[in-house]
């Protein structure tokens, strides 16, 4: 029995004992109170192909498992990454934005960081197993996955167990703008960047680095880096040799903190980069060099005295198109930063005029935008473990998906539109 082309419900994920890679599994119900027509005229597609199925597998047909693929990623695909409070094992959840269901879920180690090439061709992240899951032998490594099959493309074992464990932070690990090579974060005993050919499927080497963190690619063999000092480091390599490494002016004091999740467009040159207390940095890279513009204010000098502040795990999106930022903000205590918040500003990047302050109706963690014409706005909440998406121009919530994982807390899109 062959599902219809229009039923697209894909669950992937590693079926143990049974040694497959993936599974479709379709969930039936029938209506037996209801006459059929007034039944299918009440369902959606996907439920009537469901319940088709359910008849066919009731009758001894067709009980074989299938793998099913995705649709072709488009600016509204968007990934949650579930590190699970820390698990040895964890998930990643590939979600339809427009029709707001998952499509897919790929497996990852502990603490994975994942990355989506711009174009949305592919989806990769680096990650570390243990031989016996939570202990033992442990091995870092980088997989590349199609983002239709959701099936691994690469697997590139990484020497040395290099890779920094950290809590999921964007930008921790990076893809160059050509997306040939993926860049991730050592810091033991001192602070490097590892360097992974994504085209040769190989490990290449890894680069020594001044006192910085989070890599921000603008060229093929160019990144920059944020420095303790309060400056940027501008960091160009070859394919070997020490790399050439100039830093630019300090841009902030040392006791002006910024928090550890900026936004950062490729694709604009445009790193967005907000402070405790909702002051945004913005430095534009687009040029190969670091320019730093005119910071701006998300809070009033009237809410910041009655205790308003950015909080969150992922605080801050950037729209590249409409040049808007999107922070996460909400009444607490001094160094509550990382607690959920309530409130979205939005602000035009350019002026720092406020365009609008919506009540979000959940406690948020993290939020991250879609990049097309008319773009939704990703909400995540740690706690309801649920991606509630809302219309980014008006804050309407339009649909949300539950259950996913146990403890989500990063969101990934591709930056296509």
């Amino acid at each position: 029995m062959a599902l219809p082309p229009n039923f697209m419900p894909l669950f992937r994920a590693s079926l143990i004992g049974l040694g497959l890679g993936c599974s479709a599994l379709a969930l039936a119900a029938s209506a037996q109170d209801a006459p059929e027509a007034e039944t299918q005229a009440q369902e959606t597609q996907g439920q009537a192909a469901a319940r088709a199925a359910a008849a066919d597998l009731a009758a001894g047909q067709d009980d074989e498992p299938r793998i099913l693929e995705a649709p072709a990623p488009d600016a509204r695909r968007v990934y949650v990454n579930d590190p699970a409070h820390f698990a040895a094992v964890t998930q990643q959840f590939v979600i339809d934005g427009e029709a707001g269901r998952v499509i897919g879920m790929i497996d990852g180690g502990f603490l994975p960081n994942p990355v989506v090439a711009d174009d949305g061709s592919f989806i990769a992240h680096a990650s570390t197993v243990f031989s016996r899951i939570a202990r033992g032998e442990r091995t870092d490594y980088v997989e590349v996955f199609d983002p239709v099959t959701l099936l691994p493309t690469a697997d590139i074992e990484l020497p040395d167990a290099p890779r920094f464990l950290v809590g999921t932070y964007p930008w921790m690990t990076s893809l160059t703008p050509d997306g040939k090579t993926l860049l991730f974060y050592q810091f033991s005993p001192a602070p490097a960047v590892g360097v992974v050919d994504l085209e040769g499927k190989a490990f290449k080497r890894m680069l020594d680095v001044p006192d910085c963190y989070h890599i921000f690619p603008t060229a093929p063999d160019t990144f920059f880096m944020h420095c303790r000092d309060g400056s940027l480091a501008k960091v160009a390599f070859g394919t070997e040799g020490t790399p050439e490494i100039t830093h630019t002016e300090v841009f902030h004091p040392e006791d002006e903190f910024l928090i550890n999740h900026p936004a950062y467009s490729q694709k604009a040159g445009r790193l967005v980069w907000p402070t405790y207390t909702g002051k945004i940095h913005q430095i534009d890279l687009s040029s190969g060099d670091a320019k730093f513009l005119p910071a701006v204010e998300a809070l009033t000098e009237a809410e910041r005295a009655d205790g308003w502040r950015p909080g969150g795990w992922q605080q801050v999106a950037y729209h590249r198109a409409l040049d808007r930022i999107y922070l996460l903000v909400d009444q607490r205590d001094e160094w509550r930063h990382k607690t959920a918040s309530r409130f979205v500003v939005v602000l035009d990047a350019k002026t720092g005029e406020r365009l609008a302050k919506f009540e979000m109706g959940h406690e948020i963690d993290s939020i991250n935008v879609s990049q097309d014409e008319k773009p939704l706005l990703y909400a995540l909440s740690t706690g309801d473990k649920t991606l509630y998406i809302h219309d980014a121009e008006s804050g309407e919530e339009l649909r949300s998906v539950n259950q996913l994982g146990h403890g989500p807390q990063v969101i990934t899109t591709a930056d296509m539109g």
